[in-house]
């Protein structure tokens, strides 16, 4: 039997786009001494190939994984975006606007210097910092009228030329930023581990397994048979035990023969009394060990609690800005915390780490423990497994009217486009979500797939577009084009770190992250950390990563624009 793969894939455009993505997936994560160009861009590949043999997709299927991507983007940009331009300090923001508005620049001054026109620019853009975002930006103002068009050519040829520099200038910008990220440490004998270290011990959690601090608390009874402890109340014997210092929570139950006591600071201990202890594993070994509490017992009324793992959104006012030693979330409330997310970045679980809205906080303990953490902290993320597709869509409209909305200078027709308004109707969803998750319900997976897959139909499409031009542009101004995306991809992190270090005065540790952030590569935050031993990168990457896909955005817009 013989079967013309050729054939088969000519008569369906769902069968092309669906064998790029997954043959795309397979070539992104082949990993060539320690690198790999991902998923994005193994798709990107798949997709030149298949455009090069003359294969199309409908331009209906990247619209919409243009519009999934562009809205997931302000999406989840939205609950941050506010934090880095207020209480995550001028310094991110200053950087990031440093980053995007410097590598504009450079890009208009080697398109000048080269003879590259906008288009090509654009894509030299997005490619030179592998920014999808500054991608959809270009494209969407030449589709949506925003750019004008040139005498002789079409809006197809624009968008083609996008994809062409896009394309050409992506791989050394998905490679050569991790190199360099590897490279500028070692150039400037940096020893990032230590500046790790310096940065931690400056903000108070600096000493070897500071993180390891924070413990899982488990549940245990005792019999209360030593006489020190008859008729001293509660707060009085948990300061003996040292089990908290605030008078709040780590007594579960009492027993006092057959009647259940609950517990208070003022709850008085008699003889024979059973107690129900949460704690760390040091603290009941000291309560067992030091201060003789008294023998552990098997009582199932003691021990019934039911341990339950919520994800609480930090909301309340009072609660930002304060650290997690300070809130007390083991010593004060009995709950163990197993990690926290900001922008989709894990933070490090140390005292001194400070709270954010909108941040995730994977938190777990006895349910009456975990309600009242929850009302102090915010509100908590639902185990849900629908997802509200009516606010998704809902949202979806508001962003595309937006974009449609202009205004008259002179005669010039001025508005952001449907890129812009889906970003804009994304923050906003995304940011009013955060603060009142009573609705908007959508899974983390849910989040990821949607987000996902709107960047790989898109991808396919630029891919696919491109192909059927790039061997005559790489005859053209293809070797033009690549030096052009190396400057690209080097100079504005060796700039922007210079700016960081001399200006804003950044710890070298967190100033990288915060670079990868502001030029939107979370591998090449990988490999910041991996160099300091530490995720303390990561918090200078989530300090710009929001405000950097939204500036991204709009350059790709600007530049075609212009």
């Amino acid at each position: 039997m013989e079967i013309d793969f050729y054939q088969v894939l000519s008569k369906s455009t769902v069968l092309v786009v669906f064998t790029a993505i997954a043959v795309g997936y397979l070539v992104g994560n082949v990993r060539v001494a320690r690198f790999e160009i991902g998923p994005t861009g193994g798709v990107l590949l798949c997709a030149l190939v298949l455009g090069h043999y003359g294969f199309e997709v409908d331009p209906v299927l990247q619209s919409i994984g243009f519009t999934l991507f562009i809205y997931s983007v302000g999406w989840q940009a939205g609950p941050q975006i506010l934090n880095v331009l207020g209480q995550d300090g001028p310094r991110y923001v200053a950087l990031t606007l440093f980053v995007a508005i410097g590598s504009v620049a450079l890009v208009l001054a080697l398109a000048a210097a080269v003879g590259l026109d906008n288009t090509l620019a654009a894509g030299l853009l997005a490619g030179g910092l592998t920014s999808t975002p500054t991608l959809v930006g270009a494209q969407n103002a030449v589709s949506s009228g925003l750019a004008v068009v040139p005498e002789g050519a079409s809006a197809s040829d624009l968008i083609r030329n996008i994809s062409t520099g896009y394309a050409i200038t992506y791989v050394f910008g998905t490679v050569g930023l991790l190199i360099m990220v590897k490279l500028v440490p070692s150039v400037l004998r940096i020893n990032l581990a230590d500046e790790a270290k310096r940065f931690a011990r400056e903000h108070g959690f600096g000493r070897e397994g500071a993180a390891a601090r924070i413990e899982r608390p488990i549940l245990r009874a005792y019999v209360v048979d030593q006489e020190v402890f008859e008729g001293k109340t509660l707060s009085q014997i948990r300061a003996e035990l040292k089990l908290d210092t605030q008078g709040r929570g780590l007594v579960y139950k009492i027993k006092r023969g057959n009647e259940f006591i609950e517990p208070g600071p003022d709850t008085v201990i008699e003889h024979s009394d059973k107690i129900a202890l949460f704690g760390s594993p040091r603290q009941h070994r000291e309560a067992r060990e030091e201060f003789h509490l008294g023998e552990e017992i098997l009582d199932e009324d003691l021990i019934d609690a039911v341990i339950d793992i919520a994800e609480i959104v930090v909301t309340n006012e009072k609660i930002l800005n304060r650290s997690l030693g300070d809130i007390g979330i083991l010593a004060n409330y009995g709950c163990f915390l197993s990690g926290i997310k900001r922008s989709q970045i894990e933070l490090p679980l140390t005292p001194e780490t400070r709270l954010r809205k909108g941040d995730v906080m994977t938190v777990s303990g006895e349910r009456s423990f975990l309600d009242r953490l929850i009302a102090d902290l915010g509100t908590e993320e639902r185990k849900v497994t629908e997802t509200d597709l009516v606010t998704f869509a809902a949202g979806i409209v508001l962003g595309l009217f937006i974009g449609q909305i202009t205004v008259k200078f002179g005669g010039i027709d001025v508005g952001i486009g449907n890129a812009g308004g889906l970003l804009l109707s994304g923050i906003l969803v995304g940011f009013t979500r955060a603060n009142r998750p009573t609705f908007g319900r959508m899974p983390a997976a849910a989040r990821f797939i949607l987000m996902e897959l709107g960047l790989m139909l898109f991808m396919v499409g630029v891919g696919l577009n491109a192909g059927s031009g790039i061997v005559a542009a790489l005859g053209s101004v293809g070797p033009e084009l690549f030096l052009c995306g190396v400057v690209v991809t080097c100079l504005p992190l060796i700039a922007g770190y210079f700016f960081g270090r001399i200006v804003l005065k950044m710890n070298r540790a967190v100033l990288l992250g915060a670079l990868t952030g502001a030029m939107t590569s979370t591998p090449a935050l990988g490999i910041v950390q991996q160099a300091a031993k530490s995720n303390v990168p990561a918090l200078g990457y989530a300090g710009t990563y929001a405000l950097a896909n939204v500036l991204l955005t709009l350059a790709g817009t600007i530049i075609v624009v212009l």
